[in-house]
């Protein structure tokens, strides 16, 4: 996501990459036995990105807004399980699409519904999230209430079930001044002002989905942009959707 935020509500598009450029990030956070996660840096130097992995019953990984890693860690990533699915969560995370789509050439893009225009400007998007694979393990939904401009990805794990939102619902740092507010309330796990001015198009309808998944067996939230929740998930959820 491109942080600059601008006052008409509209947000520069970040700059896609044509060649395997390796940006400073984390290491690789094996959470469960189908699950990763990654932490990066966008080019400013403090934006935060994060890249989700999550291998289906078959092998085949659903990449989850893609990050290109240093040689040693994206060799991992392939013995991990075979790059099939790169998900592109909406038009403001191409920048690693046609990278990833250009090393892994047999893998398939997928995409949100109304971001397909915009990432197809990229790379060749085979399916929006209704045409992706999915097992009974792992799956991207649309989003209620959002019409097709984002959604979710669910995996579920040995220790229970993981949701990965993208832009509807972040968690980061206090931030203060223009860019503050517009991704207010920050410093909490929050759909952030932008998001319920821009994607958040039905609250009610956003709020029952999101709301499904906050049930006992929930052991985690991932988004991808801030930290990661694993101490009372569901109530965290519940309380997001309550401040709308």
């Amino acid at each position: 996501m491109g942080w600059r935020v601008l006052a008409h509500n509209r947000r520069p598009m970040p700059k896609c990459f044509e060649n395997w450029t390796v940006l400073p990030h984390g290491p690789l956070e094996k959470l469960s036995a189908n699950l990763w996660r990654v932490e990066g840096t966008l080019p400013d130097g403090k934006t935060k990105r994060v890249m989700t992995i999550a291998r289906m019953k078959d092998g085949r990984l659903v990449i989850h807004n893609a990050i290109a890693l240093e040689p040693a860690l994206q060799a991992e990533i392939e013995a991990f399980g075979t790059p099939a699915c790169i998900v592109v969560p909406n038009g403001f995370h191409r920048q690693d699409a046609k990278i990833y789509k250009d090393r892994y050439p047999s893998a398939s893009v997928y995409t949100p519904a109304k971001a397909r225009k915009k990432v197809e400007k990229i790379v060749s998007v085979t399916g929006d999230y209704e045409a992706a694979p999915k097992d009974d393990t792992v799956r991207l939904v649309h989003l209620e209430g959002c019409n097709g401009s984002e959604g979710a990805l669910e995996v579920k794990s040995d220790d229970g079930v993981t949701v990965v939102f993208n832009d509807t619902i972040c968690n980061l740092p206090k931030r203060t001044g223009l860019v503050g507010f517009f991704l207010a309330p920050t410093g909490q796990m929050s759909v952030p002002r932008f998001s319920r001015w821009l994607l958040v198009k039905d609250k009610d309808a956003f709020a029952r989905h999101v709301n499904s998944w906050a049930k006992p067996d929930l052991a985690r939230i991932i988004v991808s942009h801030g930290k990661m929740v694993t101490e009372r998930p569901a109530d965290t959820l519940m309380s997001v959707t309550a401040a709308l």
